[in-house]
């Protein structure tokens, strides 16, 4: 499988950029990797629980819960 060159782009610009961070992660010494993923972690739960308490938009053919 070949190895990601550029991180993925969702649209939402803080999760690109959360994504972005991770760049040349696997790199880095073991201590920066945890610091690193830690971090973005912390931003994508935050995205998450942030986007609980708006409004949503039913999704077609997926049944609400």
């Amino acid at each position: 499988e070949p190895a990601l060159t550029e991180p993925p782009v969702t649209g939402n610009r803080v999760v690109d950029a959360a994504l972005a961070d991770l760049a040349g992660v696997s790199e880095a010494p073991v201590a920066e990797q945890l610091d690193r993923l830690g971090a973005a972690h912390e931003v994508l739960v935050q995205v998450l629980e942030t986007s609980r308490d708006a409004v949503q938009t039913p999704i077609p053919g997926v049944r609400p819960r």
